[in-house]
């Protein structure tokens, strides 16, 4: 079916990290026994009335600044009435027809381009709604999420591929994370995406009938329900039979698309205005103070990681991971003057050693410190530590905090870096193996590594490879005194 390519748009839903719920002082607790995070707003109690909660307004405009939306000086609430048992009320506070933000883009890496390739997906709106509760195995019901502050991020329908709708995610996520605005944890729903998924042949002007995947939770997932979408659509088209306007779930057990229902129409929400809240209206001076105190973007520090030296998946993985690449950057101050090599190094002893013993959400709290670890590279690369020695020393950073130089000396991991020394304990084993050294001499280039080996014995270790390598060369290209026997 080459003559078919996806069209595809993301609705992506995000919990904003306020402490309390959108139209109640009923507070956030994810996670808490279920029905415990309620109060008569929440169960849609007679006489209870919806209230703005001004923390969630200002987030959702940051989000919505950062990504070059247009704020609106003036947006609306509506009902959205629909019968699931999840919403006490019987509808959903949203904002439909005048929502809070319209336009702006997301920048998202594009390797099919190049590896530091990039590409401006557009964005159709961004508005609030509160989130509905939860249907848990067996009908039991759980309303702690019920009025939950959401910020919706709707796409335009520009994705080209399953890979690249999982790109988009990811890098909306990143955003959402730097900017301090959601968790965006995907496992525990703070952050879901449905999938909208068309298929239009070449040349014509419009894609066919969207289909719906609903509350996709991994970018593994998204990729595989995208795709696994995609080839039920090629499939109908190929047998001739017309695509339905279906809303549908994706099984990871069967990696396939369910039907769960015909997608509603507008008809069906049955939308009206909102009487119980007057207009959200933005003040300009607050969303000016907003814009003034914007970090930089993701997409700006994958940037700023290429002129460092880093790989693309070194620079995805520190961008992905805000509170990693705020370490690193704070590593990479406290070591001073270096070159991209030694920034790759640093990095790779963060991605690899750092995060082997602590995870990157804890690292501000770690007793380890980004200066600490900057030195122990520093001590590897001026040879005053061994390598394995240094993930010793870095055990017990984290461990017990401290610096590494003291750490070091203490547990004698130092490297000896006085030549006599180490031409002594060079000459003492020539002299113990004047069999092995005469059958090199003669050429038998193998016994290199055995000689190397019982130097660093005799050494405990302790000691530069390469600064051995060099003093032992100049050791067996001249005797010492006193042995002939050699």
């Amino acid at each position: 079916m080459s003559e078919l390519r996806p069209v595809i748009g993301l609705e992506v839903h995000c919990r904003l990290k306020t402490a309390s719920k959108l139209f109640s002082p009923c507070p956030l607790r994810p996670g808490a026994e279920a029905n415990c995070a309620t109060d008569p707003y929440t169960w849609g109690m007679p006489g209870t009335l919806p209230s703005v909660n001004a923390a969630a307004v200002a987030l959702a405009v940051k989000l919505a600044l950062a990504l070059g939306c247009d704020v609106a000086d003036e947006s609306g609430w509506d009902r959205k009435h629909y019968f699931y048992p999840d919403l006490p009320k019987g509808y959903q506070i949203t904002q439909h027809t005048r929502p809070l933000a319209t336009g702006g883009a997301l920048e998202v890496p594009d390797p099919e381009a190049g590896p530091w390739a990039t590409r401006a997906v557009a964005l159709q709106r961004l508005h609030l709604e509160e989130d509905a509760g939860k249907v848990h195995a067996g009908a039991l019901l759980d309303y702690n999420r019920a009025g939950a502050p959401l910020v919706e991020i709707v796409t335009a329908p520009v994705i080209r591929s399953a890979a690249e709708a999982a790109r988009v995610l990811r890098a909306l996520r990143s955003v959402l994370v730097r900017l301090g605005v959601s968790d965006a944890t995907m496992e525990d729903g703070s952050l879901r995406c449905d999938v909208n998924v068309s298929l239009q042949r070449r040349g014509d002007p419009a894609p066919g009938v969207r289909c719906e995947i609903k509350n996709l939770n991994s970018f593994n997932f998204i990729e595989r329900a995208v795709t696994a979408e995609v080839e039920r659509q090629e499939a109908l088209i190929a047998a001739g039979v017309p695509v339905a306007p279906v809303t549908l779930r994706y099984d990871p057990v069967r990696a396939a698309v369910q039907v769960m229902r015909v997608k509603e129409t507008e008809l069906e929400y049955r939308w009206l205005p909102e009487p119980d809240l007057p207009p959200l209206r933005v003040d300009a001076a607050a969303a000016a103070a907003l814009r003034a105190d914007l970090p930089d973007m993701p997409e700006r520090t994958r940037m700023r990681y290429c002129v460092l030296g880093l790989t693309p998946a070194e620079a995805a993985l520190l961008v992905e991971e805000p509170a990693l690449g705020d370490w690193f950057d704070a590593a990479l101050t406290s070591l001073g003057p270096r070159g991209p090599a030694l920034a790759r190094r640093l990095c790779s002893w963060i991605t690899v050693e750092v995060l082997a013993r602590v995870p990157a959400a804890a690292l501000a709290t770690a007793k380890v410190a980004p200066a600490a670890l900057a030195e122990l590279v520093r001590m590897v690369e001026a040879a005053e530590v061994s390598a394995p020695a240094a993930k010793q020393i870095l055990a017990l950073l984290v461990e017990e905090g401290g610096v590494p130089g003291g750490i070091a000396a203490r547990e004698g991991l130092l490297l000896e870096d006085d030549d006599a020394a180490l031409t002594a304990a060079i000459v003492g084993v020539l002299r113990g193996h004047p069999r092995q050294v005469a059958q090199y001499r003669a050429g038998k280039a193998a016994l290199w590594g055995f000689l190397i080996g019982r130097v660093m014995q005799a050494l405990r270790g302790r000691a530069d490879p390469q600064r051995v390598h060099k003093l032992l060369v100049v050791a067996l290209q001249s005797p010492p005194p006193g042995d002939e026997a050699t």
